[in-house]
């Protein structure tokens, strides 16, 4: 669960709403039925995340639990899981990490997954050379967004973001710099 929470940046709600024909490993792809916004998408997965849920699937087999196509993805030993006890699983996990304290409300929360996929993948196209501007669109599209505003939210400002725009900046600007440097 949590793999695809952060590796496709999935609400909660699209991990639970998972069943087993959603999964297509041979395609490398999850498909995400009706979800926020009335939205129905197909992710590609990276090699890694496949993989994971190929281990999955495979415990699950040997485990006994229901094949059918229309059963829910992730499922316990008595019956699927819900909404609540999905989001105090993976609370759980995150504390057990240690990055969120034992108690309280302080440290990253579950929707912190998909904020952390929209920073990673803007970060990963800033170091591939690609303007990420550009692609906003691509991701509020695989985000199952109305528009890249709803995108944006998402978007944490961190160091490595700040130094990547800075390195374009100075790039794509470098006579207003000098401007700026003999003005001082």
């Amino acid at each position: 669960m949590i793999v695809l929470a952060y590796c496709a940046g999935l609400r909660v709600g699209e991990v639970v709403g998972l069943t087993l024909k959603d999964v297509d490993l041979a395609a490398g792809t999850i498909e995400i039925h009706t979800t926020k916004f009335f939205k129905s998408r197909r992710l590609p997965l990276s090699r890694t995340a496949l993989a994971e849920i190929g281990k999955y699937l495979k415990k699950r087999q040997r485990d006994g639990v229901s094949i059918d196509p229309s059963a829910p993805l992730f499922w316990n030993a008595k019956r699927p899981y819900d909404l609540v006890t999905v989001k105090a699983l993976l609370r759980d996990v995150i504390r057990r990490t240690g990055i969120k304290s034992k108690t309280g409300r302080v440290g990253p929360r579950v929707r912190d997954l998909r904020h952390t996929f929209v920073v990673h993948r803007m970060t990963g196209w800033y170091s591939q050379g690609i303007k990420a501007q550009s692609r906003l669109p691509y991701l509020a599209a695989y985000l199952g967004h109305r528009d890249i505003h709803s995108t944006l939210v998402y978007l944490t400002i961190t160091q490595e973001l700040l130094q990547h725009a800075s390195d374009r900046f100075k790039a794509a600007a470098p006579e207003v710099l000098s401007v700026i440097g003999k003005s001082t």
